[in-house]
């Protein structure tokens, strides 16, 4: 759509991104490759590679973000677009995952947890930055927002499947994920707090 090609949008986004890369870059490993779940525009990844100049991304989406730069893409960050359900890599294919602001926008936030797990080798980590609702007006809060904001992108598809924290927690503890780092951001301005968590891989 038109508001999310203006530069104030693009602006907005970026920075969102770039705090959020910032902030989960020391939990990645420094070199490998890195799978980056609903990576969308891209700004998340690119950034993570200035703070990892040793590791490979890549990113994948059910469709290409209207914002992303098909310039940006090079050797280590490569863009894959995918309609099925299942991810389209082998088991144990990447030394680390990230989701950033990805689940709630999937048919299921929990297939989609044992997907990572799948694709992340042994002992590896997925990183989850994700919006979680602690009642019921922070469930509205949150998906009036999210909902708002990616309307304005043509073509992104916006399910609000959105889980509370206690809900992944429970699900950290069933798919026997070792939380190894446990935080929150908030990236910017209109945005609400994030959840962050790293999650060692035990297969």
């Amino acid at each position: 759509m038109f508001i999310a090609s203006l530069p104030f949008y693009k602006k907005l986004s970026r920075q969102r991104s770039i705090n959020i890369a910032r902030y989960i870059a020391p939990l990645l490993p420094d070199s490998g490759q890195v799978l980056d779940f609903g990576c969308g525009n891209g700004y998340t990844a690119l950034e993570v590679l200035e703070q990892k100049p040793a590791i490979s991304i890549v990113g994948v989406d059910v469709v290409p973000d209207q914002n992303l730069n098909q310039n940006d893409l090079n050797k280590r960050f490569s863009f894959i677009e995918n309609k099925q359900d299942a991810l389209p890599f082998a088991d144990s294919t990447f030394d680390a995952s990230i989701a950033a602001s990805a689940m709630h926008h999937t048919f299921s936030p929990e297939f989609y947890v044992d997907e990572l797990i799948r694709c992340t080798k042994p002992g590896g980590s997925i990183i989850l930055v994700e919006e979680m609702y602690l009642n019921m007006p922070d469930k509205i809060i949150i998906s009036a927002q999210d909902w708002f904001f990616n309307k304005m992108k043509k073509g992104i598809p916006v399910p609000l499947h959105f889980r509370s924290n206690r809900h992944y927690l429970q699900l950290f503890k069933d798919k026997n994920l070792e939380v190894t780092f446990a935080g929150s951001i908030r990236p910017c301005p209109p945005y609400i707090h994030h959840y962050v968590y790293r999650l060692k891989v035990n297969k």
